[in-house]
């Protein structure tokens, strides 16, 4: 699960491996395969460092430790 913020602040948990799409309208909206939608604070590198976080700290074998993370800059981190 990752930690997200609604527009207002509503801090809230979702679960990543639910996560169909992201777009960027310019809000940031999370899809998920179930059709519900979320508008979130995060921008789209935050929303995808924290799912591969998540997955590296739960042990997924998919993302290895080598992958940088992105920072909002476009720089790695």
């Amino acid at each position: 699960m990752i930690e997200l913020h609604r527009l207002n602040g509503e801090l809230f948990w979702l679960n990543s491996d639910m996560i169909e799409t992201i777009d960027i309208t310019p809000d940031t909206v999370v899809r998920l395969v179930n059709g519900h939608r979320y508008v979130v604070r995060e921008n789209c590198r935050d929303v995808r460092n924290a799912i591969v976080n998540f997955r590296r700290e739960a042990g997924y074998s998919c993302v290895p430790f080598g992958i940088p993370l992105e920072a909002e800059d476009g720089q790695t981190r």
